[in-house]
C-alpha cells in the first residue's frame, strides 16, 4: 500500500471529500495534489496572483516535508490559471520563487478553479533518488 502523507499543519490543510491527500509516496515518486493558496484557517492569501502563486509553492514544499523533500526535488508542475492576463505575474513569482533550483518541467493552462476568489493552482512532482 501507498503511504498518504500528511500536510505539516492538518488544521491549516484539511483533507476534502470525498478524498484527498496531500501528497502520496509510490516508489521513488511523490505526487503532490493541487494546490491552492490557502493559508492556515483554510483561508486563501490576500493579494493577486503572484502572493497566491508564492502561498502555492510554499504548500507544495509543506506536503513534500514529511518525507525530507523540499522544492529542489520538483521535477514537474502542472498549473492552472483562472486568468490568462496573469501569465505574466505568475511567471514572474514562480520564478523568483524557484531561482537558483533547476526548474522542473512545466504545464500551465487557462481553467476555471473550484474556489471563488482562487487564481492559481499547482500540483507537483517530486523524486525522492
Amino acid at each position: 500500500m501507498t503511504p498518504t502523507l500528511p500536510a505539516s499543519d492538518p488544521q491549516a490543510f484539511p483533507a476534502q471529500a470525498p478524498h484527498f491527500s496531500p501528497a502520496r509516496v509510490a516508489g521513488d515518486l511523490v505526487y503532490v495534489s493541487g494546490q491552492m493558496a490557502f493559508a492556515s484557517g483554510y483561508t486563501l492569501v490576500a493579494g493577486g496572483v503572484a502572493e497566491q502563486t508564492r502561498q502555492c509553492l510554499r504548500n507544495i514544499e509543506a506536503a513534500l516535508a514529511p518525507v525530507g523533500l523540499s522544492l529542489d526535488h520538483v521535477v514537474k508542475t502542472t498549473v492552472w490559471l483562472a486568468r490568462s492576463d496573469d501569465f505574466p505575474a505568475f511567471n514572474a513569482a514562480y520564478a523568483d520563487a524557484l531561482a537558483g533550483r533547476t526548474p522542473p518541467s512545466r504545464s500551465t493552462v487557462r481553467a476555471d478553479l473550484m474556489v471563488p476568489g482562487a487564481l492559481v493552482e499547482i500540483e507537483a512532482v517530486a523524486l525522492r533518488a
